[in-house]
């Protein structure tokens, strides 16, 4: 889309007087740093990146703008959508590989001189397909080294050890007030400080194996053919909210969420079967587990990156499960992670407010 911009350009004068832009700025892929300089003339704006559902094979934007309209009305942040290729002509990993491209360009700000605006907090979100491409965004981002990944388990340690040692000196001075010892409650909080550095500097080299029994150093071998290069521009969305995500693209065993609800009305159990083939055919040597195909086998050292996310599913939903399970994960290694099962609707429900189900529309108000 921004190549076909710029051919127009060329062709035509812009009438598009809104965005601010100079006859010597041209888009700069991914790959090229952009100088902070040249960009603070631009205004920043919260985006709302918000990833389609459709099985992969249609685009739900119709759909999905009365609520869109609302968040953004509401969050006063611009909604991008970023239109990727379909099945049958298209399989994976291309979808993916688009909306990366996509996302980079906006949280880069590649594609400011185009936007007008460069992005300052990112929210992705996606329904659906949209939302295994949300979740498949995080962990390839990290698999694939676009993101720097050390740099954000820091981060993380580092907050980790600020609230522990915030919590061991509140104790000591709970000691001190009951006339406790102050050198016991010190060398508590030093021994703890020291206990969590040697952690950060271990858990950053060595990592736990996924559910598939891929680790972090495995899944990098395998991107190893990527054209992705590491940008200090490009950076994880600031959160994830996802609905009805399918996360699991595998049907080797099936949970009883998708045996119990095979009935659904918006996605029955023969349907899944033939989106799961279409978009990764059992011919094309790319495994359904593969963590950017199906995000629920990602690796637990990719998880922990992972972004606060709120999830969204239905109760009778098929891939309840996979949420269930997902949720559960990422709590356990440290994400700050919701999940909400919503009485009464159908898979893919977000879209169902205008028809005037109430859960949906309390979903909505909890989503702004």
């Amino acid at each position: 889309a921004l190549k076909r911009y710029h051919r127009q350009q060329e062709r035509t004068p812009s009438h598009l007087t809104t965005i601010l832009e100079t006859s010597a700025e041209t888009y700069h892929r991914r790959t090229t740093a952009v100088n902070n300089n040249n960009m603070q003339h631009y205004p920043k704006k919260n985006v709302i990146f918000h990833i389609t559902g459709g099985g992969f094979f249609a685009h739900t934007i119709a759909g999905d703008l009365p609520f869109l309209l609302d968040w953004s009305a509401y969050t006063n942040a611009v909604v991008i959508v970023p239109e990727y290729s379909l099945l049958p002509d298209y399989a994976f990993p291309t979808a993916i590989d688009q909306i990366t491209e996509m996302y980079c360009s906006v949280v880069s700000g590649d594609a400011a001189p185009l936007l007008g605006f460069y992005a300052d907090k990112v929210i992705v979100t996606g329904e659906s397909a949209g939302g295994n491409l949300g979740a498949a965004l995080c962990v390839k981002l990290c698999v694939d080294r676009i993101v720097d990944v050390d740099a954000i388990l820091t981060q993380k340690k580092l907050a980790k050890m600020r609230k522990e040692n915030h919590h061991a000196y509140s104790s000591h001075s709970g000691c001190s007030k009951t006339g406790g010892s102050s050198s016991s409650g010190g060398g508590g909080g030093n021994t703890s400080e020291t206990g969590d550095a040697s952690i950060s500097r271990s858990e950053s080299s060595c990592y736990s194996s996924s559910p598939a029994g891929e680790s972090l150093s495995e899944c990098d071998s395998r991107s190893s053919s990527s054209n992705s290069i590491i940008n200090s521009w490009i950076r994880l969305p600031d959160a994830v909210m996802l609905c009805c995500p399918a996360l699991n693209l595998c049907l080797d065993h099936p949970s009883p969420s998708r045996v119990m609800s095979t009935a659904d009305p918006v996605l029955p159990g023969g349907l899944l079967s033939a989106i799961s083939d279409a978009y990764v055919p059992p011919n094309s040597g790319i495994s359904k587990r593969d963590p950017i195909a199906s995000p629920y086998y990602a690796p637990d050292e990719v998880l922990r990156l992972f972004p606060p996310t709120l999830l969204f599913a239905s109760s009778g939903d098929p891939l309840l499960d996979d949420s269930v399970d997902f949720n559960a994960r990422l709590l356990k290694v440290g994400v700050k992670s919701t999940l909400r099962a919503v009485h009464n609707v159908p898979h893919a429900f977000w879209g169902l407010g205008a028809a005037g189900f109430p859960e949906v529309k309390e979903v909505q108000r909890e989503c702004q």
